[in-house]
């Protein structure tokens, strides 16, 4: 699946690998090269890359908005950290879809490693890797339970900077 989203070229939805993750419990994906036409930065491993508090801040918020929404199945907190437009939100949907029939047990997604792409005063482009935990996912109805093996995801993040605040404006699980 690809789509041509703008500001950052080609971007698709983080949100529809995790659903994917979630509803099958299979965590196929996709790895890719990157070319960049600036230096990357890595950070060491469990720390952020080399961008703004605000910036930082903001990923973090998305991050543990996605462990409120596996929890409560409630999407509030995945909305307040990005843009509206942003295919980001697609995952907080799915948490709200499985949670009319079924509940999601234990479980976190957690900031594992960030590396800039591009950055500028008024946009981040990074690349995120999420980590995922193993989650049992019961229906309520029969008691069935499954459990979701975790994964690393690796996405692609763009963060803007709109009156001095910085927001999740669009995510992708390919380059």
């Amino acid at each position: 699946m690809r789509r041509i989203l703008g500001i950052g070229g080609i971007f698709l939805a983080i949100p529809f690998l995790i659903s994917v993750f979630l509803a099958t419990g299979k965590h196929e994906g996709r790895t890719s090269t990157l070319t960049a036409a600036v230096e990357i930065v890595d950070s060491p491993p469990g720390l952020l890359s080399d961008i703004p508090n605000g910036a930082n801040t903001a990923l973090v918020k998305y991050v543990d908005a996605l462990t409120t929404g596996l929890h409560t199945g409630a999407n509030t907190e995945i909305n307040n950290a990005s843009d509206a437009g942003c295919e980001c939100r697609v995952i907080g949907e799915s948490f709200r879809a499985i949670y009319l029939k079924a509940n999601l047990v234990g479980g976190s997604y957690s900031l594992k490693q960030s590396t800039v792409i591009h950055k500028n005063p008024r946009e981040i482009e990074l690349k995120v890797v999420i980590h995922m935990s193993d989650t049992t996912h019961i229906v309520r109805k029969t008691g069935s339970k499954q459990l979701w093996k975790g994964a690393d995801i690796t996405s692609y993040f763009t963060l803007v900077n709109k009156n001095k605040a910085w927001t999740i404006h669009q995510t992708s699980v390919l380059p």
